[in-house]
């Protein structure tokens, strides 16, 4: 609910320029990864770089190179987001604190070298991107299938995500996720508990089976570092309920019994655990004055 992603397919051997207006968005993260989604193996990064980490003018527009070799030995103050010969593809994430007032960054992005000659699209071609795509649809599904599974067994409880496996996955590696499965009977609530560290952003949100967001159009299903109300300066309780406890930071289950939630830390200095804990209806009044 609080991210806006952009995709790109590159070719390592390459050279290739992003120009664009930084706009008002809270967070904007440039990344590459090795491979492509449908090729089974794994995305892990090959170069990473957040907005404000790059040289941008008074008007908003900056240009970002991606490249194998650094260009700033003839250019200095050039942005430079690295990558390798085995990258294929660029992640740009862009993070909200609240949607409805902030504009998202204007991207374009070309090719500045002579880019070698386009091969002909053969049957051989044809047939591995066949397969490919159906790799990744039914690969997407049964990853994620298999991640909710996995997450069942500390069901209500909010681990730190495997960094390794996140960064594998196409993960920001500036970001701490905690994720894990939710189940709650109609006379139950969870009550997450978190300390908030220094850091760019923070968010919870409530998702179904398949780690798809619940319907945030319509329904308050996540929270985050401008919405939410503080217990004190560094402390925060949220309430996943299947009806309004009286409490302002409640989120909403939407008519799920059961699903996948996620809570992140983004450029954080430190990262403490989200303590959450089921409590019954008629217990939540302590949690609620």
């Amino acid at each position: 609910p609080d991210n806006h992603y952009l995709h790109a397919s590159l070719d390592g051997r390459l050279t290739y320029k992003i120009s664009g207006r930084r706009g008002t968005v809270h967070y904007l993260g440039f990344g590459t990864q090795i491979g492509h989604y449908g090729q089974g193996r794994g995305m892990p990064p090959t170069g990473y770089v957040e907005a404000s980490e790059l040289q941008i003018d008074e008007t908003g527009e900056f240009e970002l190179i991606i490249s194998a070799q650094d260009p700033r030995a003839a250019e200095p103050d050039a942005n430079w987001l690295p990558m390798t010969e085995e990258t294929g593809t660029l992640i740009v994430r862009q993070t909200f604190l609240d949607r409805t007032k902030e504009n998202p960054a204007e991207l374009e992005i070309e090719v500045i070298d002579e880019a070698p000659p386009r091969e002909f699209l053969s049957a051989e071609k044809l047939d591995d991107g066949l397969k490919q795509a159906s790799t990744l649809v039914a690969g997407a599904s049964l990853l994620f299938a298999k991640w909710a599974n996995d997450w069942k067994k500390h069901a209500n409880e909010l681990p730190l995500f495997d960094v390794e496996k996140s960064n594998q996955a196409g993960g920001d590696p500036n970001i701490r996720y905690y994720h894990s499965y939710w189940a709650l009977k109609p006379d139950e609530a969870l009550v997450i508990r978190a300390r908030i560290p220094r850091c760019e952003h923070w968010n919870f949100q409530l998702n179904n089976y398949w780690l798809e967001s619940l319907d945030y159009r319509y329904h308050r299903i996540h929270i985050n570092k401008a919405d939410a109300q503080l217990d004190d300066d560094s402390h925060v309780t949220i309430i996943v309920a299947h009806r309004d406890p009286g409490h302002p930071n409640w989120i909403e289950t939407t008519g799920h019994q059961e699903g996948t939630m996620s809570f992140r830390w983004v450029s954080a200095e430190e990262h403490p655990a989200p303590e959450p804990q089921v409590v019954p209806w008629n217990q939540l009044s302590e949690y609620v004055n």
